[in-house]
């Protein structure tokens, strides 16, 4: 059976009115949820959420890094977890086969044991158009977006977050864990969600308090991972670490590669 865990940071009211609404619209039994906050805002966010909405509300840890291993460490090992930010305000199923939110979560943790995965997440725009022409299901080297993504829990330090420990980039970084890891990871293209990822309050900031502070992760994870994705600069300033669709035997095999490569320049340079 899952849990869903929603770390939130000074928007009580979102929270409310957003994510625990739209779970309570797909009809979520509301003892899977629970809602993790700083012990400073707990007295605002208990007299802030209906409470026919979520199980418990749980004091854990300040920054969003930090409050999601806490999660992690407070749940056993091998239960399912989803995790959703606090500001969800659709969930689209209208692509998929499934027929509610709770079907999917369950065939996604499935598919996840199917396939010898720890970490499934979903398509990270909302546009039906981007998602209607791509496959139901991609099992190489994708992004998994923070704000909707499932787990089976595991308390292993090889996919702690290490490098972007601020939060910013910090679902970069898990992908990447979890691909090195284990070799796999799981993305289902044909869900979409609606969020705003640069909202003015709580969270991790607005688009402008960001823009150096992602920059410093994706140099980082550049620095870390330089063979899995490249920094991309976008329009309004926000860089981005674009990771290479790679699969597991494609990158061994690249690695190869590399090493024969420079085991035949190193002879080279000695003659």
């Amino acid at each position: 059976m899952y849990v869903i865990c929603i770390p939130s940071y000074s928007r009580a009211n979102i929270c409310n009115e957003k994510t625990l609404k739209t779970l309570h619209a797909n009809k979520i039994n509301k003892e899977k949820i629970y809602i993790y906050v700083t012990e400073e805002e707990y007295d605002t966010y208990n007299s802030t959420l209906d409470k026919k909405y979520y199980n418990k509300l749980i004091i854990g840890e300040i920054g969003l890094v930090q409050q999601r291993q806490f999660i992690i460490n407070q749940w056993l090992t091998n239960q399912q977890i989803v995790f959703l930010d606090d500001d969800i305000e659709k969930i689209d199923l209208s692509l998929s086969d499934s027929e509610n939110l709770d079907d999917f979560i369950n065939h996604a943790f499935t598919e996840c044991i199917n396939h010898k995965s720890y970490i499934w997440g979903v398509y990270a725009v909302y546009n039906p158009y981007f998602r209607k022409a791509r496959k139901v299901l991609n099992t190489n080297l994708n992004y998994i977006v923070g704000a909707f993504y499932g787990i089976i829990n595991r308390h292993l330090k090889s996919i702690q977050l290490t490098i972007t420990t601020d939060g910013q980039k910090e679902d970069v970084e898990r992908t990447l864990k979890y691909f090195v890891n284990d070799g796999i990871i799981l993305r289902f293209n044909k869900i979409g969600f609606i969020t705003k990822y640069y909202g003015k309050e709580g969270g991790l900031g607005n688009l402008k308090s960001r823009i150096e502070p992602m920059k410093k992760a994706c140099e980082n994870l550049k620095q870390h991972y330089n063979d899995y994705g490249n920094i991309k600069v976008r329009k309004n300033g926000m860089s981005e670490f674009v990771l290479k669709k790679y699969l597991k035997k494609e990158l061994e095999n690249s690695f190869e590669t590399l090493e024969k490569n420079d085991s035949i320049e190193n002879d080279s340079k000695d003659l």
